[in-house]
Protein backbone atom coordinates (compact mmCIF):
# COMPACT_ATOMS: atom_id res chain seq x y z
CA UNK A 1 0.00 0.00 0.00
CA UNK A 2 0.86 3.32 -0.88
CA UNK A 3 2.90 5.38 2.01
CA UNK A 4 1.05 7.65 4.32
CA UNK A 5 3.63 10.45 5.38
CA UNK A 6 0.73 11.45 8.40
CA UNK A 7 -0.13 7.84 9.04
CA UNK A 8 3.65 7.34 9.52
CA UNK A 9 4.24 10.42 11.96
CA UNK A 10 1.33 9.51 14.17
CA UNK A 11 2.37 5.58 14.79
CA UNK A 12 5.80 6.67 15.54
CA UNK A 13 4.95 9.42 17.63
CA UNK A 14 2.54 7.09 19.36
CA UNK A 15 5.14 4.69 20.01
CA UNK A 16 7.69 7.13 21.52
CA UNK A 17 4.93 8.10 24.25
CA UNK A 18 3.82 4.48 24.39
CA UNK A 19 0.24 4.76 23.56
CA UNK A 20 -1.68 3.69 20.89
CA UNK A 21 -2.32 5.96 17.67
CA UNK A 22 -5.73 7.76 17.26
CA UNK A 23 -7.48 9.35 14.04
CA UNK A 24 -8.72 12.98 14.89
CA UNK A 25 -9.92 13.52 12.16
CA UNK A 26 -11.96 11.80 9.06
CA UNK A 27 -8.96 11.43 6.35
CA UNK A 28 -6.59 9.76 8.67
CA UNK A 29 -9.47 7.42 10.48
CA UNK A 30 -9.59 6.44 6.90
CA UNK A 31 -6.36 6.14 6.16
CA UNK A 32 -5.58 3.51 9.07
CA UNK A 33 -9.32 1.38 9.08
CA UNK A 34 -7.68 0.79 5.40
CA UNK A 35 -4.18 -0.42 6.61
CA UNK A 36 -5.87 -2.37 9.41
CA UNK A 37 -7.68 -4.20 7.08
CA UNK A 38 -4.58 -4.75 5.17
CA UNK A 39 -2.88 -6.14 7.84
CA UNK A 40 -0.63 -3.28 7.95
CA UNK A 41 -1.87 -1.68 11.73
CA UNK A 42 -3.96 -3.20 14.50
CA UNK A 43 -7.16 -2.13 16.18
CA UNK A 44 -6.80 -2.88 19.73
CA UNK A 45 -10.28 -0.98 20.18
CA UNK A 46 -12.76 1.41 18.11
CA UNK A 47 -10.40 4.20 16.66
CA UNK A 48 -6.66 3.64 18.38
CA UNK A 49 -4.14 2.00 15.97
CA UNK A 50 -0.66 0.24 16.65
CA UNK A 51 1.70 -1.56 14.53
CA UNK A 52 0.55 -5.66 14.97
CA UNK A 53 4.72 -6.22 15.47
CA UNK A 54 5.09 -3.79 17.82
CA UNK A 55 2.12 -5.07 20.05
CA UNK A 56 2.56 -8.67 20.05
CA UNK A 57 5.98 -7.74 22.03
CA UNK A 58 3.66 -5.74 25.00
CA UNK A 59 2.65 -7.45 28.09
CA UNK A 60 -0.57 -7.42 28.94
CA UNK A 61 0.35 -4.38 31.18
CA UNK A 62 1.77 -2.12 28.87
CA UNK A 63 -1.10 -2.87 26.58
CA UNK A 64 -3.59 -2.17 28.97
CA UNK A 65 -1.59 1.11 29.20
CA UNK A 66 -1.51 1.74 25.79
CA UNK A 67 -4.94 1.14 25.36
CA UNK A 68 -5.77 3.80 28.46
CA UNK A 69 -3.51 5.99 26.94
CA UNK A 70 -4.99 6.19 23.67
CA UNK A 71 -8.64 6.82 24.53
CA UNK A 72 -7.54 9.55 27.27
CA UNK A 73 -6.48 11.84 24.16
CA UNK A 74 -10.36 10.94 22.74
CA UNK A 75 -11.66 11.55 25.95
CA UNK A 76 -9.53 13.79 28.21
CA UNK A 77 -12.28 13.88 30.91
CA UNK A 78 -12.52 10.49 31.22
CA UNK A 79 -11.21 9.01 34.92
CA UNK A 80 -9.81 5.82 34.78
CA UNK A 81 -9.94 3.21 37.84
CA UNK A 82 -9.05 -0.02 39.44
CA UNK A 83 -6.60 -2.34 37.71
CA UNK A 84 -6.23 0.57 34.84
CA UNK A 85 -5.53 3.21 37.33
CA UNK A 86 -3.39 1.10 39.39
CA UNK A 87 -1.21 0.55 35.89
CA UNK A 88 -1.05 4.68 35.40
CA UNK A 89 0.42 4.96 39.08
CA UNK A 90 3.01 2.31 38.31
CA UNK A 91 1.69 -0.12 41.45
CA UNK A 92 3.55 -3.20 40.53
CA UNK A 93 1.06 -6.36 39.77
CA UNK A 94 0.57 -9.24 37.95
CA UNK A 95 -0.28 -9.18 34.35
CA UNK A 96 -3.33 -11.67 35.27
CA UNK A 97 -4.96 -9.60 36.69
CA UNK A 98 -5.56 -8.10 33.44
CA UNK A 99 -8.89 -9.01 31.37
CA UNK A 100 -8.65 -6.79 27.88
CA UNK A 101 -10.68 -4.52 30.05
CA UNK A 102 -9.95 -0.49 30.61
CA UNK A 103 -11.76 0.90 33.68
CA UNK A 104 -13.31 4.03 33.80
CA UNK A 105 -14.91 5.21 36.87
CA UNK A 106 -18.67 5.99 36.89
CA UNK A 107 -20.65 7.86 40.18
CA UNK A 108 -24.33 7.34 38.68
CA UNK A 109 -24.57 3.42 39.18
CA UNK A 110 -26.42 2.87 35.99
CA UNK A 111 -24.82 0.71 33.38
CA UNK A 112 -21.64 -0.32 35.54
CA UNK A 113 -19.34 -3.19 37.52
CA UNK A 114 -18.99 -3.03 41.32
CA UNK A 115 -16.32 -4.70 43.10
CA UNK A 116 -18.40 -7.87 43.85
CA UNK A 117 -18.80 -8.68 40.43
CA UNK A 118 -15.15 -8.09 39.47
CA UNK A 119 -14.16 -9.88 41.99
CA UNK A 120 -16.74 -12.81 40.78
CA UNK A 121 -16.13 -12.45 37.73
CA UNK A 122 -12.13 -12.91 38.08
CA UNK A 123 -10.97 -17.12 37.96
CA UNK A 124 -8.74 -18.21 40.87
CA UNK A 125 -5.84 -18.25 38.82
CA UNK A 126 -6.39 -14.74 37.37
CA UNK A 127 -6.35 -14.64 33.43
CA UNK A 128 -5.05 -15.76 30.68
CA UNK A 129 -2.81 -14.39 28.42
CA UNK A 130 -4.67 -14.15 25.36
CA UNK A 131 -2.78 -15.42 22.04
CA UNK A 132 -4.43 -13.53 19.79
CA UNK A 133 -2.21 -10.22 18.85
CA UNK A 134 -4.58 -8.18 17.25
CA UNK A 135 -3.16 -8.40 14.02
CA UNK A 136 -6.72 -9.17 12.36
CA UNK A 137 -7.52 -5.53 13.35
CA UNK A 138 -10.52 -6.81 15.55
CA UNK A 139 -11.48 -4.80 18.86
CA UNK A 140 -9.72 -6.72 21.75
CA UNK A 141 -10.64 -4.13 24.31
CA UNK A 142 -13.63 -2.98 26.26
CA UNK A 143 -14.00 -0.01 28.42
CA UNK A 144 -16.01 -0.89 31.76
CA UNK A 145 -17.33 1.39 33.79
CA UNK A 146 -16.76 0.83 37.55
CA UNK A 147 -18.79 2.42 40.53
CA UNK A 148 -16.91 5.21 42.30
CA UNK A 149 -19.43 6.78 44.43
CA UNK A 150 -17.64 10.29 45.29
CA UNK A 151 -14.80 10.81 42.26
CA UNK A 152 -11.78 13.26 43.55
CA UNK A 153 -9.42 12.59 40.36
CA UNK A 154 -5.98 13.18 40.18
CA UNK A 155 -3.74 13.78 36.90
CA UNK A 156 -1.00 11.46 36.34
CA UNK A 157 1.64 11.76 33.68
CA UNK A 158 -1.02 13.67 31.98
CA UNK A 159 -4.22 11.20 32.38
CA UNK A 160 -7.03 11.37 34.53
CA UNK A 161 -7.11 8.56 37.36
CA UNK A 162 -8.78 8.08 40.42
CA UNK A 163 -6.55 9.06 43.63
CA UNK A 164 -3.74 6.46 44.91
CA UNK A 165 -5.94 5.09 47.91
CA UNK A 166 -9.43 4.63 45.76
CA UNK A 167 -6.81 2.95 43.20
CA UNK A 168 -6.06 0.68 45.96
CA UNK A 169 -9.44 0.32 47.65
CA UNK A 170 -10.95 -0.72 44.41
CA UNK A 171 -8.52 -2.90 43.60
CA UNK A 172 -8.09 -4.55 46.86
CA UNK A 173 -11.97 -5.14 47.27
CA UNK A 174 -12.20 -6.87 43.44
CA UNK A 175 -8.62 -8.34 43.43
CA UNK A 176 -8.15 -11.79 45.43
CA UNK A 177 -5.49 -11.17 48.38
CA UNK A 178 -2.24 -12.42 46.36
CA UNK A 179 -2.96 -10.19 43.15
CA UNK A 180 -3.63 -7.23 45.37
CA UNK A 181 -0.87 -7.52 48.10
CA UNK A 182 1.91 -6.80 45.56
CA UNK A 183 -0.26 -3.24 44.31
CA UNK A 184 -0.08 -2.79 48.18
CA UNK A 185 3.61 -3.31 48.62
CA UNK A 186 4.55 -1.16 45.61
CA UNK A 187 2.86 1.62 47.12
CA UNK A 188 4.57 1.22 49.85
CA UNK A 189 7.73 1.32 48.31
CA UNK A 190 6.95 4.54 46.48
CA UNK A 191 6.40 5.76 49.71
CA UNK A 192 2.29 6.37 50.05
CA UNK A 193 0.96 6.74 53.79
CA UNK A 194 -1.28 3.76 54.14
CA UNK A 195 -3.20 5.88 57.04
CA UNK A 196 -4.63 7.74 53.54
CA UNK A 197 -5.87 4.11 52.65
CA UNK A 198 -7.39 3.64 55.81
CA UNK A 199 -8.77 6.99 56.20
CA UNK A 200 -10.14 6.74 52.55
CA UNK A 201 -12.23 3.43 53.56
CA UNK A 202 -14.24 5.15 56.36
CA UNK A 203 -18.05 5.14 54.93
CA UNK A 204 -17.51 2.32 52.56
CA UNK A 205 -20.66 0.26 52.12
CA UNK A 206 -18.42 -2.77 51.08
CA UNK A 207 -16.95 -5.35 53.31
CA UNK A 208 -13.84 -3.58 54.65
CA UNK A 209 -12.19 -7.04 55.89
CA UNK A 210 -10.36 -7.39 52.28
CA UNK A 211 -8.78 -4.06 53.28
CA UNK A 212 -7.94 -4.44 56.37
CA UNK A 213 -6.05 -7.59 55.61
CA UNK A 214 -4.26 -5.68 53.34
CA UNK A 215 -3.38 -3.13 55.33
CA UNK A 216 -1.67 -5.39 58.03
CA UNK A 217 0.00 -7.38 55.58
CA UNK A 218 1.64 -4.48 53.76
CA UNK A 219 5.41 -4.11 53.60
CA UNK A 220 7.41 -1.74 51.99
CA UNK A 221 10.24 -3.97 52.20
CA UNK A 222 9.39 -6.43 49.54
CA UNK A 223 11.44 -6.11 46.67
CA UNK A 224 9.14 -7.16 43.99
CA UNK A 225 5.71 -8.43 43.11
CA UNK A 226 6.88 -12.03 42.81
CA UNK A 227 8.02 -11.83 46.27
CA UNK A 228 4.67 -10.18 47.43
CA UNK A 229 2.90 -13.07 45.50
CA UNK A 230 4.48 -15.26 47.22
CA UNK A 231 4.32 -13.51 50.62
CA UNK A 232 0.44 -13.54 50.18
CA UNK A 233 0.73 -17.57 49.56
CA UNK A 234 2.50 -17.89 53.11
CA UNK A 235 0.12 -15.85 54.84
CA UNK A 236 -3.02 -17.48 53.22
CA UNK A 237 -1.47 -20.95 53.73
CA UNK A 238 -1.47 -20.07 57.53
CA UNK A 239 2.57 -19.89 58.07
CA UNK A 240 4.29 -17.70 60.16
CA UNK A 241 5.17 -14.17 58.34
CA UNK A 242 9.07 -13.99 57.47
CA UNK A 243 10.60 -11.62 58.18
CA UNK A 244 12.28 -9.89 54.46
CA UNK A 245 15.45 -8.93 53.45
CA UNK A 246 17.67 -9.75 56.18
CA UNK A 247 21.14 -9.24 55.43
CA UNK A 248 24.00 -11.67 56.31
CA UNK A 249 27.50 -10.99 56.67
CA UNK A 250 29.74 -13.64 54.98
CA UNK A 251 32.06 -14.59 58.54
CA UNK A 252 35.29 -14.97 55.62
CA UNK A 253 34.48 -11.42 54.15
CA UNK A 254 32.73 -9.23 56.22
CA UNK A 255 32.30 -6.59 53.80
CA UNK A 256 30.38 -9.35 51.31
CA UNK A 257 26.76 -9.10 52.58
CA UNK A 258 23.66 -11.07 51.23
CA UNK A 259 20.27 -10.09 51.69
CA UNK A 260 17.79 -12.84 51.94
CA UNK A 261 13.95 -12.89 50.60
CA UNK A 262 12.26 -14.60 53.47
CA UNK A 263 13.90 -15.66 57.13
CA UNK A 264 12.69 -17.58 59.87
CA UNK A 265 13.84 -17.46 63.17
CA UNK A 266 12.45 -20.47 65.16
CA UNK A 267 12.97 -20.69 69.18
CA UNK A 268 15.48 -23.53 68.96
CA UNK A 269 18.09 -21.12 67.36
CA UNK A 270 17.60 -22.55 63.78
CA UNK A 271 17.16 -19.83 60.75
CA UNK A 272 15.12 -21.09 57.80
CA UNK A 273 15.60 -19.15 54.72
CA UNK A 274 13.47 -19.13 51.68
CA UNK A 275 14.76 -17.60 48.41
CA UNK A 276 12.31 -16.49 45.35
CA UNK A 277 13.67 -18.04 42.13
CA UNK A 278 11.72 -15.47 39.71
CA UNK A 279 12.58 -16.56 35.68
CA UNK A 280 13.97 -12.80 35.14
CA UNK A 281 17.01 -13.94 37.46
CA UNK A 282 17.83 -16.28 34.43
CA UNK A 283 16.23 -15.21 31.32
CA UNK A 284 16.29 -10.73 31.58
CA UNK A 285 19.42 -9.56 30.41
CA UNK A 286 19.04 -6.61 32.51
CA UNK A 287 19.46 -9.16 35.62
CA UNK A 288 21.36 -11.98 33.93
CA UNK A 289 24.35 -9.40 32.78
CA UNK A 290 25.66 -11.69 29.93
CA UNK A 291 26.12 -14.65 32.68
CA UNK A 292 24.88 -17.83 31.20
CA UNK A 293 22.37 -20.18 33.20
CA UNK A 294 25.33 -22.22 34.82
CA UNK A 295 27.18 -19.09 36.30
CA UNK A 296 24.03 -17.87 37.84
CA UNK A 297 23.51 -21.38 39.59
CA UNK A 298 27.22 -21.50 40.65
CA UNK A 299 26.66 -17.84 42.11
CA UNK A 300 23.66 -18.89 43.94
CA UNK A 301 25.40 -21.93 45.13
CA UNK A 302 27.89 -20.19 46.30
CA UNK A 303 25.46 -17.63 47.74
CA UNK A 304 24.11 -20.55 49.82
CA UNK A 305 27.59 -21.65 51.18
CA UNK A 306 28.23 -18.00 52.77
CA UNK A 307 25.03 -18.02 53.90
CA UNK A 308 24.91 -21.89 55.98
CA UNK A 309 28.93 -20.37 57.71
CA UNK A 310 27.00 -17.40 58.72
CA UNK A 311 24.51 -19.90 60.62
CA UNK A 312 20.97 -20.54 58.09
CA UNK A 313 20.24 -23.96 59.12
CA UNK A 314 18.01 -24.33 56.27
CA UNK A 315 17.90 -22.70 52.48
CA UNK A 316 14.93 -23.23 50.33
CA UNK A 317 14.46 -22.06 47.02
CA UNK A 318 10.91 -21.59 44.90
CA UNK A 319 9.41 -20.44 41.75
CA UNK A 320 6.12 -19.00 40.80
CA UNK A 321 4.78 -22.67 39.86
CA UNK A 322 5.98 -24.03 43.57
CA UNK A 323 3.56 -21.77 44.58
CA UNK A 324 0.54 -21.01 42.53
CA UNK A 325 1.02 -24.16 39.64
CA UNK A 326 1.57 -27.30 42.37
CA UNK A 327 1.54 -27.79 45.95
CA UNK A 328 4.93 -28.07 46.15
CA UNK A 329 6.43 -25.15 48.02
CA UNK A 330 3.23 -26.03 50.89
CA UNK A 331 5.14 -28.93 51.31
CA UNK A 332 8.52 -27.41 51.00
CA UNK A 333 7.32 -25.19 54.50
CA UNK A 334 5.88 -27.86 55.82
CA UNK A 335 8.64 -30.11 55.55
CA UNK A 336 11.03 -27.80 56.59
CA UNK A 337 8.92 -27.10 59.57
CA UNK A 338 8.50 -24.03 59.08
CA UNK A 339 6.42 -22.56 61.94
CA UNK A 340 1.97 -22.65 61.17
CA UNK A 341 -0.15 -20.26 63.62
CA UNK A 342 -2.63 -21.24 65.70
CA UNK A 343 -3.84 -17.82 66.69
CA UNK A 344 -2.11 -14.27 65.82
CA UNK A 345 1.35 -14.42 66.71
CA UNK A 346 1.26 -18.05 68.28
CA UNK A 347 3.81 -21.23 67.08
CA UNK A 348 2.50 -24.47 66.59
Amino acid sequence: MKQHKVVNARIVQAQQENRCAVGDTDALRRAMRRRVATGELASPYQNLYVPPDYWAQLNECQRSLHVARGLARLHPTWVFAGITAADVHGFEHSWKVHDQSVYVANAEGRKVSNRSELSRRMPGEGYRRSSRSGADGGRRFTVRRLYVPSIAPVSVNGIMVTDAARTLIDCGLSLPFRFALPMFDSAARKGMDMNEVERSCKGLHDDRAPIEMLLRYVDAASENGGESMVRAFIIDNGFVVPELQVEFHDPAYPVRRYRVDFLWRLHDGRMIVLEYDGMAKYENPAMTRGRTAKQILNERNERDRVLRAAGVTTILHCTYEDAFASNRLFMMLGDNAVPRTRAEGAYC
